[in-house]
């Protein structure tokens, strides 16, 4: 069998997979009510049944509803745990009664954390008020696991009347203080401030550095001078920088100026992610208070050898949104050997608004040859034109419609959300329509993915007919993701539902992998993604999410991660890379399912996918600084790592040199 991406193969091929596979496959193929899934909810073997519950849960197919239910009484306590995790996935009602009735009877305690985390999951705020009760008459043991429950409720801000105190008194509980002061911190409420901040800001000192950076994010909400003097003592003298990080930002709503001018001393710390969100800081304090600091502290900074070279770069931008157009002697020349740092500079001139610049930014835009100098000198146009007559407006959409003759993905999906851009009238961009159509009619799903369904997505925006011809094309596309998008547009455009109605079956389901690549899944344990600051070791979790693990083997066989950069890292979240474009854009060119498990959640080290929604996963995956349980079962996790060292010296523009699999 040919080795083809997409490849497709016959359903009794299937019947050569091991059951475990087979059901994994059936996961994949997303088919409701599928009876080859449902009657392995039956079978003798417990893993058949479990993994079949998983796969439900994958798919979320509410119309396996009766039979899950039934599996809160397996004899299996395993299987009785992946039930709870597919009525928590359901959301539905009904199941959040099923939960509570087992739960008046369970005794194993894994269970009973699975089915409260489920509540969690889906329950209502007299749920929430309901699971309180359960734990105060209960074990200390079972309190524990409604209060991680509880961060559930506070993700989807399901909040009641005893929530906050239930949450305060867990706080004085050294086995319950992790998840109450998550819990608060996702409430983001001031009243929290309000009534428990006196509680709250003695954890600035706990030993956990999670308990310390959340406690930090929960007091960016008080208005106290006191307490803003602690954050800006824990952002300068705590040891661990993510705290640090989340101290700085919750500072970004001070008064006092002399604490102000100390989060401007910040600007020389040795961490860059405390640096780098000192000067995210203070370009936030200046959109509120423009007097915050004279600009010649600012020009300060580029002149010193006491800062970064990558804050200064920074600074620019900060600088240019400060003087606008008196910052354009010091940005200066904008070309670098680096192209990162060619457009960085050009994005700050943008950021000027000046006119002056509008000849020399087209001109840069016509000859360069890094698609990500071309991308930034499009942004910096478009910010330019923002506020400018309509003429030039013209001017610059007529001009960038040219560069979609360098066949450049990456600029191609630039363009198309131009197009999207309502500060262009609706009229205006309909003059264009049918060079947007004719570059559509031209690409290719196998090159063109993401660039065709940001298309698509100003078809929709601007509902004209003259582009139904590529609606029409996109709707008999078999991508999920494009035809989605080209349903969307139909609709708009005639008030009618697509006249292709795309059924998912078996037969329709078309792998992104052949029979003998699964072997590959025996064969790896892991990989070594080697960067430019070191090397990040990746433990994959096969059982978990087989399928990701396995496009991330196939890709890294491909040599696709060699050279590209990490385009996006957001200081205590997340680092993140494996896009071919380098702007967050690009993919593979097709797209995978999202894989989620009870039991592989977003802590330290987490390796996950990036998706722009539910299977729509491709080639960029992330890691992650800290625990972030709001990306649970929601977000891919297929790996874990430990060489967080490494992690957290990536920045934007660091690059992957290769992957090696072992």
């Amino acid at each position: 069998m040919s080795k083809l991406f997409l490849a497709f193969f016959p359903i009794f091929l299937l019947a050569q997979i091991p059951s475990h596979f087979f059901i994994r496959t059936l996961q994949d193929q997303r088919v409701k009510n599928s009876p080859e899934l449902l009657k392995y909810l039956t079978s003798s073997e417990a893993s058949e049944r479990e993994l079949a519950l998983l796969a439900i849960a994958n798919i979320q197919d509410s119309s396996a509803f009766h039979q899950v239910v039934l599996r809160l009484h397996d004899s299996s306590s395993a299987v009785r745990a992946m039930a709870a995790f597919a009525l928590g996935r359901f959301s539905k009602r009904e199941g959040v009664a099923a939960l509570f009735q087992r739960l008046s009877v369970e005794k194993n305690e894994r269970c009973i954390a699975e089915m409260l985390n489920a509540i969690g999951m889906c329950g209502s705020a007299d749920d929430l008020d309901s699971l309180i009760s359960f734990s105060q008459a209960e074990l200390p043991a079972i309190r524990f696991h409604v209060t991680n429950a509880m961060r559930r409720f506070a993700v989807r801000r399901i909040n009641t009347e005893s929530a906050y105190s239930f949450l305060a008194t867990a706080l004085k509980d050294s086995a319950t203080v992790e998840p109450a002061v998550y819990s608060l911190m996702r409430y983001d409420d001031s009243l929290i401030v309000q009534l428990y901040g006196e509680q709250i800001l003695p954890l600035l000192h706990h030993q956990s550095p999670s308990v310390r950076m959340w406690s930090a994010s929960i007091l960016s909400n008080s208005s106290d001078e006191k307490i803003h003097r602690a954050l800006l003592n824990a952002a300068i003298s705590d040891h661990d920088w993510r705290v640090r990080v989340n101290a700085i930002r919750a500072l970004r709503g001070v008064r006092s100026h002399d604490i102000k001018e100390n989060i401007f001393s910040l600007l020389r710390d040795t961490n860059e992610h405390v640096a780098l969100t000192a000067l995210a800081t203070i370009e936030a304090i200046n959109m509120t208070d423009p007097r915050f600091s004279d600009s010649a502290k600012y020009v300060a900074v580029l002149h010193s050898k006491g800062y970064r070279s990558i804050v200064k770069e920074e600074m620019k931008k900060v600088l240019a949104l400060k003087i606008r157009e008196r910052a354009l002697p010091f940005i200066g020349e904008w070309k670098s050997d680096d192209p990162y740092i060619t457009a960085l500079r050009i994005r700050a001139v943008g950021e000027t608004k000046s006119p002056t610049v509008v000849t020399s930014l087209k001109q840069e835009l016509k000859q360069t040859k890094h698609s990500m100098v071309a991308i930034a000198a499009i942004e910096a146009l478009r910010t330019i034109v923002q506020t400018s007559v309509d003429s030039l407006k013209n001017e610059f959409l007529h001009a960038i419609l040219f560069q979609f003759a360098r066949k450049d993905p990456g600029i191609a999906y630039t363009i198309a959300g131009v197009f999207q851009d309502s500060m262009f009238s609706r009229e205006m961009r309909r003059r264009y329509l049918p060079s947007l159509v004719s570059e559509y009619l031209t690409m290719n799903v196998a090159r063109d993915l993401e660039p065709m369904i940001e298309l698509l997505n100003v078809f929709t925006e601007l509902a004209d007919s003259s582009a139904l011809p590529a609606v029409e094309k996109g709707l008999a596309e078999q991508e999920s993701g494009i035809r989605s998008a080209a349903e969307k547009a139909y609709k708009a455009i005639t008030g009618n539902n697509s006249p292709i109605q795309f059924i998912r079956t078996a037969e329709t389901y078309k792998p992104f992998y052949t029979l003998e690549d699964l072997n590959l899944l025996k064969r790896y344990a892991g990989a070594d993604v080697i960067t430019t600051k070191g090397t990040i070791r990746i433990m994959f979790e096969k059982e978990a999410a087989p399928f990701t693990v396995l496009n991330f083997i196939l890709l890294a066989q491909r040599k696709f991660y060699d050279g590209l950069s990490f385009h996006r890292v957001v200081s205590n979240f997340v680092i993140q890379g494996g896009d071919p474009f380098g702007n967050g854009s690009g993919g593979p060119n097709y797209t995978i399912r999202t894989e989620v498990h009870p039991e592989v959640t977003y802590k330290t080290g987490a390796v996950g996918m990036a998706s722009a929604g539910k299977d729509t996963e491709g080639s960029q995956w992330f890691v992650t600084h800290s625990p972030t349980p709001h990306l649970d079962f929601r977000y891919t996790v297929f790996g874990y790592t430990k060489d967080s060292t490494v992690v957290d010296k990536i920045m934007v523009g660091d690059r992957i040199k290769k992957v090696v699999l072992f």
